[in-house]
């Protein structure tokens, strides 16, 4: 009897060990965004990467040709786009609930990495400026590394409509700081804060005084507020789809105030040290990208209504990038 017992409770403690054992693996690496090991166990594939996104067009076309670079590659992609703003996208970063995502290098060193505007204003080339945001990237806790940035420059761009700046003769931010006070400045929350964005205006043309600011925290808006008339003057970026409309006029910057932005992928560097197979696939995405390029396919987004991941997806498609 005793040994009947025993065998009974060992068959028992068997197939406890056998769930137990199945249940870990269903679980995979719990707690890692990357989901998978680095042979894609449990995935049929290269494993799980997660791809983020701020909030507003740009990112979204580039979000999803990232996560559709990747997918083609064979990895499984979760998408976490339209998190917010770069401070809310980088500590998803930095807590593991998003593997990458893409940023600007201008805005990485003054609202991420604490290098502040004095010294970004003596980065004097876009190389200057990537290679320090890199840098400084991979000297964090845990460290991150962004990859080689797209081969275009998304600043600032202040844009009049163009009755306001044939009213006025405006075709510099030097004329629209002599006019402003007869003006009405559309702009958003972020950019009347940040260092390197208003503040960073009014120290440089200091005659700036307009009429009245109105908050405005849509970029679809903030234009269709000043082609309406609602405002005169509006602050965007130079690879808006709306700019190129012929009735706005975008002016130009005689001091050169603005940073260089070049968009990149930052990438969690434990997950790129996983699947350095990442570097490629990201950087071949980036390097194919222009100015014009970004524009016009912003513009199928903001002014045709088309839905991001399917111009990303056509984008990539006719560009050899994905099958």
């Amino acid at each position: 009897m005793i040994t009947a017992r025993r065998s009974i409770l060992r068959v028992a403690g068997l197939f406890l060990a056998a769930l137990l054992a199945a249940a870990l693996v269903a679980c995979g690496n719990v707690g890692e965004s990357g989901g998978s090991g680095p042979s894609g166990e449990g995935s049929g594939g290269a494993g799980t990467i997660t791809v983020g996104s701020k909030n507003f067009t740009e990112q979204y076309i580039l979000g999803n040709m990232y996560a559709l670079a990747l997918e083609n590659a064979g990895f499984e992609v979760e998408r976490r786009l339209n998190l917010g703003s770069e401070q809310i996208a980088d500590r998803a970063l930095q807590n593991g609930r998003i593997d990458l995502y893409p940023e600007y290098t201008g805005t990485a060193l003054v609202a991420i990495l604490d290098y502040g505007e004095e010294r970004l204003a003596r980065l004097d080339t876009p190389e200057e400026t990537y290679q320090r945001a890199r840098e400084l990237y991979a000297e964090r806790e845990p460290a991150d590394t962004m990859l080689e940035p797209a081969p275009f420059n998304n600043t600032y761009g202040i844009f009049v409509r163009r009755e306001a700046a044939e009213r006025y003769d405006l075709k510099t931010l030097s004329d629209l700081a002599e006019a402003s006070p007869n003006l009405v400045f559309v702009s958003f929350s972020e950019f009347q804060n940040r260092e390197d964005g208003f503040p960073n205006m009014k120290e440089n043309y200091p005659a700036l005084d307009f009429k009245d600011v109105e908050i405005v925290n849509s970029i679809g808006l903030r234009y269709q507020g000043v082609l309406q008339g609602e405002g005169d003057v509006g602050i965007g970026f130079t690879t808006d789809g709306q700019l190129a409309s012929d009735r706005l006029v975008v002016l130009e910057d005689p001091k050169n105030i603005w940073p260089f932005y070049q968009p990149a992928p930052v990438v969690r560097t434990e997950v790129l040290e996983r699947h350095p197979e990442i570097r490629r696939v990201l950087n071949e995405v980036s390097a194919s990208l222009d100015i014009q390029t970004m524009r016009e396919l912003n513009g199928q987004v903001d002014l045709q209504k088309e839905d991001p991941e399917d111009v990303a997806r056509e984008y990539l498609e006719q560009e050899g990038l994905i099958n």
